[in-house]
């Protein structure tokens, strides 16, 4: 990247004093300097933006590769007439209306890369009355199940084995598909009474979105809802490769800090925080037009403070501010905390952050045309006083959004305990964040990510919430992520 940024420069002052004449079959045409030094960082531009997919496909294949792995520890050896019994299934394609009798059938897209078409799936899963039993809200539910997977174009099937597990508010698990051609794919699920969403990937690297159901009406409704879908923009907010552009022209720039607590010291050690952080860190800095994005690690009060202020001293008026908490939090006689890493367990020390000291601190020195404080800790809430669009529709509505004013709040939860993993090593909350940024090719608004992390936690105990700060200067408009 650096030698084409110093092949751009050399050819910026070469042009100053050299009059170059090629001939009309030459990729450099007869154009002027501005022309030239335009179209050679458009071919710097687009570089990127290949390398950028090509690295989001490369991780997609290893997080199937490692979750494959991971199943050798649970999907058990069928016995022959099993084996028997699913190759004959895989021989013959069978519509969506067509599947059997069974405990859950499910609906799926496979979503895009570059030029490529979305691929519809439709399959259903039995019980396996032979593994162990799992109780979740006063129900019983068998931890394994298999079955199969059909696309709808008819290029391909699959054998499923899913794994259930129990937790907190409901079930959630993982799902392993082997298709014909040795293509793969896996996912991780949250399932609430007789729903489940979930996401994964192929092994070619593409995202893999999928809903569950008890009843097969459902599934053939969510299928139609997909390819419905898909043509304009995508269930989870994002737009598919098939969208025209959307030409958005911000004021400033975009920034963010990011921290995540999981090794506390005397607190109970988590599992999300950190591996939310690092995530939303490398999609902001890869997909989308974030100038800079701070991560604080295990942080302690000083630190934090210390990269607030280090934030503070490099935004202007008309900046995009996003910062993000995942960790402990608390609350005292009606006042509300975030718990640094090395903060007591006890209240009374000190070191416990204020969330009236983060908003005193916000309102002061950070400065912004946008701001979007998102906390997924235990009882977080703050005083609150204070139709689908063609892309040409879009862009302008978009741009006044961008253009206004906005200052928002984002939680997990309110006054309540919000849960450490469900998806892959993340929270729910930070899980459902990260796929609206990922299968986002265009510009999301904020309202549709709160939208989409809402969904994500129906059915379970803690409810998240978006909302504008009147007082803190909201003026009715959105944060917008803009992928490059």
């Amino acid at each position: 990247m650096q030698y084409l940024k110093n092949i751009i420069i050399a050819l910026t002052i070469l042009l100053g004093f050299i009059t170059f004449a090629q001939s009309e079959n030459s990729w450099i045409k007869k154009k002027d300097k501005t022309d030239l030094v335009g179209k050679v960082k458009k071919v710097e531009k687009e570089k990127t933006t290949s390398w950028i997919k090509k690295k989001e496909v490369k991780e997609n294949k290893k997080k199937v590769k490692e979750k494959i792995k991971e199943s050798k520890s649970w999907i058990t050896k069928k016995s022959k007439e099993k084996v028997k019994e699913i190759k004959e299934k895989l021989k013959k394609h069978k519509k969506i209306e067509d599947l059997p009798k069974a405990d859950f059938y499910f609906a799926a897209i496979i979503k895009p890369i570059d030029n490529e078409k979305p691929v519809y799936v439709y399959g259903y899963v039995k019980s396996d009355k032979n593994s162990e039993l799992i109780e979740s809200n006063g129900k019983s539910f068998y931890s394994l199940s298999n079955g199969i997977a059909y696309y709808e174009n008819k290029k391909n099937r699959c054998e499923v084995d899913s794994l259930l597990t129990a937790r907190r508010s409901g079930l959630s698990g993982d799902v392993i598909l082997n298709c014909k051609g040795n293509l793969k794919m896996s996912g991780g699920f949250v399932q609430v009474g007789s729903i489940g969403r979930g996401f994964g990937e192929t092994s070619d690297g593409n995202i893999v979105e999928f809903e569950f159901f008890n009843n097969k009406d459902a599934a053939v409704a969510k299928l139609d809802l997909y390819k419905n879908d898909s043509a304009t923009i995508t269930v989870d907010g994002g737009t598919n490769t098939t969208d025209p552009k959307i030409d958005l022209k911000p004021s400033g720039k975009y920034y963010a800090l990011l921290i995540g607590n999981s090794s506390y010291a005397n607190w109970t050690k988590l599992t999300s925080p950190v591996n939310d952080v690092n995530e939303i860190g490398k999609i902001l800095k890869n997909k989308y037009k974030f100038e800079n994005v701070f991560v604080v690690k295990d942080g302690n009060r000083k630190e934090i403070f210390k990269k607030l202020k280090k934030l503070s001293e490099i935004t202007t008026d008309n900046d995009y501010v996003l910062i993000y908490y995942s960790g402990h939090g608390d609350e005292r006689a009606n006042q509300r905390y975030w718990i640094p890493v090395d903060g007591e367990k006890d209240f009374g020390y000190g070191d416990w952050i204020n969330i009236n000291d983060i908003q005193v601190f916000i309102q002061r020195e950070i400065s912004n045309r946008h701001l979007v404080m998102m906390s997924d800790s235990c009882y977080f809430a703050m005083d609150t006083k204070g139709n689908q669009l063609k892309s040409d529709k879009k862009s302008e509505s978009y741009q006044k959004l961008l253009n206004r004013r906005a200052v928002m709040i984002v939680g997990s939860g309110s006054n309540e305990p919000v849960e450490d993993t469900s998806q892959d090593k993340h929270s729910m909350f930070g899980f459902s964040f990260i796929q609206s940024l990922k299968n986002n090719n265009t510009a999301i608004r904020m309202r549709d990510v709160v939208e989409n992390i809402i969904l994500a936690h129906s059915g379970m105990q803690q409810q998240p919430y978006g909302i504008g700060i009147g007082a803190w200067g909201h003026g009715g408009g959105d944060f917008i992520f803009i992928a490059r």
